[in-house]
């Protein structure tokens, strides 16, 4: 064993290896138990710690499967484990429960005796399916974090009125096996801000989500071809994400979606779009169209996106670009990696503040008005073999956005 603020304890096997909680300081709030040998520790052994840990971290302890919590703990880590089972204490003190890489199937419901859990964090273990019931009587239950199991269904099978509805803040299902998905559900969790679907196999959603809470709804690596957002209704909507999906187009009525600022179609099979598909969304800011299939991009056109400043276009098929009308006060369109050989740079309104395109047969990129107005164009005689880079540096691209959502 070893001590700072936190302590370290290895191989721990017995109960006679106690002794070696007498030698921890107090100025240490935190355990950390590396490769635990015991297959059970029950709640007798956690209970001999001093009682000014708070924080108990078990990890590398492929052996361990069951363990059973004290009261006293406010926050517990257990990772990499072959942990299929864990109780707690009556009216646990429990806060922050993280259980990762580990064989539970289901749940566990002891953790309804921590009625003070804030965040509940199972992932990369084996859970199949998720009841929102499961959680109705968490009442201080704000994040609940299920990402990377193999959740195929989510229901809600409450017959009552629960009181994770009015505290859960954020839900995190992203990186699972589900298919199909009704947004009807998260109605009742009134306080909801972040919904989070990223990487499973979703081909459909049926409901008409009403929130008037949500921020952020990621629907990323998904299988949708199609998305029809009519008749839902969220207008604190922030950010948005239908990024790697099979889209052909934008989702319908995503013009009804007027307070979203940052929107992510990239990665899809887009070929033709016109602004005016987005000009009801007051507050975009960002509207990222990158590693399409586009041909053709009409920007032309009085009904735009009046707060729109970044425009990413880059790795399509786009042939010309035509910027003549750009009615908002500035913009930054991102056009590098098309096969862009028609470009009257003469014709350009003066509210494109900057614009990139390299690696098109043409470059008339500029950052700066002096540029716009006085820089030149260059031919590129590289850009076939650029352009077939494309499906290789998109894919890319789109690993390193995933592993930020």
């Amino acid at each position: 064993m070893f001590c700072t603020f936190e302590c370290y304890i290895v191989n721990f096997k017995a109960e006679s290896d106690m002794f070696a909680f007498r030698q921890i300081p107090n100025i240490s709030n935190t355990i950390n138990m590396h490769n635990v040998l015991m297959r059970r520790m029950n709640q007798a052994i956690l209970e001999r710690l001093p009682s000014f840990i708070q924080k108990i971290v078990i990890f590398n302890s492929n052996k361990l499967q069951w363990v059973a919590i004290p009261q006293s703990f406010s926050e517990v880590k257990i990772e990499e484990s072959s942990l299929r089972s864990i109780d707690f204490a009556a009216n646990s003190l429990l806060k922050f429960l993280e259980i990762t890489y580990c064989d539970l199937e289901t749940v566990p419901l002891a953790v309804e005796k921590a009625p003070k859990l804030e965040v509940l964090e199972v992932r990369d273990c084996k859970l199949s399916e998720i009841d929102l019931a499961t959680f109705c009587d968490y009442s201080s239950l704000s994040t609940l974090n299920l990402q990377r199991n193999m959740i195929r269904y989510v229901v809600n099978t409450s017959t009552r009125k629960c009181r994770v509805y009015d505290t859960l803040t954020d839900l995190l299902l992203d990186r699972n096996m589900l298919t199909a998905v009704n947004m009807d559900l998260f109605h009742i969790f009134i306080n909801l801000k972040v919904l989070n679907f990223h990487n499973n196999s979703i081909i459909s959603l049926s409901g008409r989500l009403h929130h008037n809470k949500l921020t952020a709804l990621t629907l990323s690596r998904n299988k949708l071809d199609h998305v029809d957002l009519c008749g839902w209704y969220v207008p604190s909507m922030d950010t948005v994400s239908f990024a790697s999906n099979y889209l052909t187009k934008a989702p319908e009525c995503m013009n009804n979606w007027t307070s979203v600022s940052l929107l992510f179609l990239n990665n899809n099979k887009i070929a033709n779009f016109n602004i005016e598909s987005v000009a009801g969304l007051y507050n975009l800011t960002l509207l990222d169209l990158q590693c399409n299939q586009l041909t053709e991009v009409m920007l032309n056109s009085a009904l735009f996106p009046p707060n729109l400043e970044l425009l990413d276009i880059q790795r399509n098929n786009l042939t010309s670009l035509d910027v003549s009308f750009i009615p908002v006060r500035s913009l930054n369109v991102n056009a590098p990696y098309n096969l862009i050989s028609s470009f009257d740079k003469s014709n350009t309104s003066p509210n494109i503040t900057e614009l990139s395109m390299k690696g098109n047969p043409i470059d008339c990129s500029w950052s700066t008005r002096l540029e716009q107005l006085y820089g030149e164009c260059y031919r590129n005689d590289e850009y076939i073999f650029l352009h077939n880079q494309n499906d290789r540096i998109c894919e890319n691209t789109l690993v390193v956005v995933n592993r930020l959502l």
